[in-house]
């Protein structure tokens, strides 16, 4: 090519507008992260992966920012010079299939909240200003099997399971969330069946070392309350009232204080749901939908901290 030409590709580089992805590409130190990425790896039984392992975490990430399925995926890959771009692989690099990344996202299995720490940390050293209280609750997510019958259990997915909102009867699992209390970022999630109550995850969700944890009534059990007091955390929860004992003024004061802190979470919910593509289970089983919630956390704070650290 003649001196002071440029190839198609720089071309397309030099003209093209900057993008989220190359936004979020120069937020992280996306090294840093490839080291502790590999350590988790290390001790998976899948093994190490046929890809560099940065490479297949920040495409699971595109998988997440765009609800693909895995062969979507695949095929994005190929399409779109940004997808290639931000996850670092070349123009003539060979691509991962849907296979190859259906066996990654596996070999992350239960190492996927550590890898939701390393982010959350990688952020709050790039400028995000994290609260130190928490907010917990759960939404409802359908599964993505034939419904059964009422209360059945179903035959491809056994693990999901049932419960009544609202007077209707929802059959799924549920994603217990914890996020922090100025933002709304997810510092930790749990998938169960839908049938787990809320308050039987309170204490999956916290470290011990929050300031103060905010939740809704279902959270307000004695024991929970207890459980604050043992670690020396503010109690947020919202009083109940019962037939026999209605609330306080004292109490019905506080709920509606700590109530409009515990709305935080329901704008983290709507983006799952309205944004990320969470509307049903994308996966069948406790597990592979627990990988999926970790994911999605991740993905969501990352989006959150674009418009949190300003443009530099």
């Amino acid at each position: 090519m003649g001196e002071g030409k440029l190839s198609f590709a720089e071309a397309f580089t030099v003209q093209r507008r900057e993008t989220d992805l190359d936004r979020l590409s120069m937020l992280i130190r996306w090294e840093r992260l490839r080291y502790r990425i590999d350590k988790l790896l290390a001790r998976s039984r899948e093994g190490r992966p046929p890809y560099d392992s940065l490479k297949m975490f920040k495409a699971l990430l595109l998988q997440r920012f765009y609800n693909l399925s895995d062969r979507d995926l695949e095929d994005a890959l190929y399409d779109r010079l940004s997808f290639r771009r931000f996850c670092g692989f070349g123009l003539d690099e060979a691509l991962p299939d849907a296979t190859t990344l259906l066996r990654f996202r596996q070999a992350l299995g239960e190492k996927t909240q550590r890898l939701l720490d390393l982010m959350n940390e990688e952020l709050q050293a790039q400028g995000v200003r994290m609260g130190q209280g928490a907010i917990v609750d759960a939404t409802l997510i359908r599964s993505s099997a034939k419904r059964p019958k009422a209360e059945e259990v179903s035959e491809v997915d056994p693990e999901a399971g049932w419960t009544k909102k609202g007077g209707q009867y929802t059959h799924g699992y549920k994603a217990h969330v914890a996020v922090d209390d100025v933002h709304g970022l997810v510092q930790a999630t749990v998938a169960t069946g839908a049938e787990v109550h809320d308050s039987q995850v309170f204490g999956a969700l916290l470290t011990g070392e929050e300031t103060a944890v905010y939740g809704d009534k279902a959270y307000g059990s004695a024991a929970n309350r207890q459980r604050l007091v043992q670690t020396g955390t503010k109690d947020c929860l919202l009083y109940k009232a019962s037939k026999k004992t209605p609330l306080k003024p004292w109490q019905v004061w506080l709920n509606k204080v700590y109530g409009r802190t515990r709305q935080t979470i329901e704008r983290t919910f709507a983006h799952w749901k309205g944004v990320l593509g969470l509307t049903r289970a994308r996966y069948r089983g406790w597990a592979k939908n627990q990988v999926h919630f970790d994911l999605l956390a991740i993905a969501y704070n990352l989006r959150r901290a674009l418009k949190l650290i300003p443009c530099r």
